[in-house]
């Protein structure tokens, strides 16, 4: 029979995983579909094998893509229900990350940590892109919990020691397979789940030289020698995409501003860039409370010496592994791949999806062992009831505050783009112009067609400047061959010509057409053309 505290904590778990849902669709609904959700849309509407054969040469794994093709054969292949496939992931990251909590932090610190998940500014913002970034943390937390059940099925067999040869139980070995799958599936999803299968093999590391040696980590390896064998039908794929490339060049370098922009986005949505001083002053203040706080509860551990805290202190330091080895991970390879990229880096904000969750899961498991593990600063002060709340408290409510507004941020700011530092506005620019006999939109460029492609993919008259030809890999392949290249605008032979952009717009030569007007909506330019020929008549 199920306790119902487990029933009970299911269910609070169950509503921030649906709260987490919702608040995410909500701030993507209506959002403009940019670049590389077009991506998504442009290779889903191509038959199976060519979007399979796309799919090699680009630079992600085919999983989403899969998802995504099953998932718009039952729901329709709209923005809005695209958006909500991803939706639902954010949603199940929140509720395996508790579960994973509740087993190693105990119900009640999980449940103080849940707020700090469900208003998780990174989580929400990338947990409704028609992208893989809502997939990856799932399946990043997927994995540690599959991998954490997997340690606890040893522990509680009657085999507890990995030096002792014998047969691995049932239940073991179903969650090392299970975590073997999850493996292989974060890697058919994206390839940067490395860094945090490469965090894993680590702890897996220091946990087997404390309790087995060699033979421990010879065991710990065996289902990644499974999900290795699960990757085999992609892995040729795979080498090579890393062998060649299509990824344009990044021109951000994972340095000491990045480092400040990622907490800063992580806890307010804003880049260090467009940080106001006032929420500045509130950042400092908040690490200021955290750190003086944490310190006391570790001091107040360190003399008590119980198996409770040292569970809590084990707990917290896990979190923290898995959660800052990854981007120590990402900062060598940027270390070592910048220099030979001059002036490009290896670092979008992007990268941070994998390990995202573990970084809310610390941050707020903090807050809560200093709420719930409270230590008095001074016995004059601690008389009066409110000076006592606010200590105890001040550190888990700033920082819940600032998530919040960082969340509550993205419905102003919409779906920012941190790379390219702008938002969006296709879909508003698509509400401009229209599709007819006597009149062809034309794309600036490659990049412009595929981020416009969701609204103008029923117009027959929706073409793309491009003199030379496409590439055959990267993001540009599926326009390779296509009917609806244009190499010059005196090709066309309608009356009027409208050319969107947002990347930057150089006058195309024509003699046909002569400019009329430019029409400007957020960051989208669109310039009207009317024939020479309509003037004259």
């Amino acid at each position: 029979m199920v306790n119902i505290k487990t029933k009970r904590f299911t269910f609070v778990a169950a509503i921030g995983a649906c709260l987490a849902t919702l608040i995410s669709f909500a701030l993507g609904f209506g959002r403009s579909v940019w670049f590389d959700e077009g991506y998504s849309i442009i290779v889903l509407d191509q038959p199976f094998d060519r979007m399979m054969a796309l799919l090699k040469v680009d630079v992600h794994p085919p999983l989403y893509y899969l998802l995504l093709r099953g998932w718009t054969g039952i729901f329709g292949p709209s923005a809005t229900s695209m958006r909500a496939m991803s939706c639902l992931f954010c949603g199940l990251t929140v509720l395996t990350m508790m579960a994973l909590l509740r087993r190693l932090a105990g119900a009640k610190a999980a449940l103080m940590t849940m707020p700090f998940l469900v208003a998780a500014p990174m989580l929400l913002r990338y947990g409704y892109e028609i992208r893989m970034y809502s997939l990856v943390p799932f399946l990043s937390v997927l994995g540690t919990y599959t991998l954490v059940r997997a340690i606890e099925a040893e522990h509680t067999s009657g085999n507890p020691d990995p030096r002792i040869h014998g047969i691995m139980p049932v239940k073991g070995r179903r969650w090392w397979a299970a975590y073997a799958t999850v493996v292989a599936l974060g890697m058919y999803t994206q390839y940067m789940m490395a860094l945090v299968w490469t965090t894993h093999l680590a702890w897996l590391y220091m946990r087997a030289r404390r309790v087995g040696g060699f033979t421990a980590l010879r065991r710990y390896l065996t289902p990644y020698v499974l999900s290795v064998a699960l990757y085999l039908p992609w892995l040729p794929s795979a080498v090579d995409q890393v062998t060649h490339n299509a990824l344009p060049a990044l021109k951000e370098t994972m340095n000491l501003n990045e480092l400040g922009s990622i907490f800063s986005v992580f806890v307010t949505g804003l880049n260090g860039s467009r940080l106001p001083s006032c929420v500045t002053v509130m950042l400092i203040a908040m690490l200021a409370l955290i750190i003086t706080r944490a310190i006391r509860l570790h001091d107040a551990w360190r003399l008590r010496q119980n198996d409770e805290t040292r569970a809590a202190r084990n707990t917290l330091g896990a979190i923290a592994f898995f959660a800052f080895t990854p981007m120590v991970i990402l900062l060598l390879i940027s270390a070592i791949r910048e220099p030979f990229t001059h002036p490009y880096g290896f670092f979008t904000m992007r990268y941070t999806t994998p390990f995202a969750p573990y970084c809310y899961a610390f941050i707020g498991l903090t807050c809560s062992y200093t709420v719930i593990e409270y230590v008095p600063g001074g016995t004059q002060v601690e008389r009066r009831a409110y000076a006592r709340f606010i200590r105890r408290w001040s550190a888990w409510l700033l920082t819940m505050a600032l998530l919040a507004g960082g969340s509550i941020g993205y419905a102003f700011q919409g779906n920012y783009i941190y790379e390219q530092a702008t938002t969006p506005s296709t879909a508003q620019a698509a509400e401009q112009v229209a599709c007819d006999a006597d009149q062809t939109i034309v794309a600036a460029s490659e990049f412009d067609y595929i981020e416009s492609y969701y609204y103008f993919r029923s117009c027959s008259r929706y073409r793309f400047l491009k003199r030379g030809n496409v590439d055959t890999r990267g993001g540009y392949a599926p326009l390779h061959g296509s009917h609806a290249q244009l190499r010059n605008l005196d090709d066309l032979d309608t009356k009027r010509v409208v050319i969107v952009n947002r990347m930057g717009f150089s006058q195309p030569e024509t003699s046909r057409y002569r400019k009329i007007r430019t029409l400007h909506v957020g960051s989208s330019t669109m310039v009207f053309y009317e024939s020479n020929r309509s003037t004259a008549g």
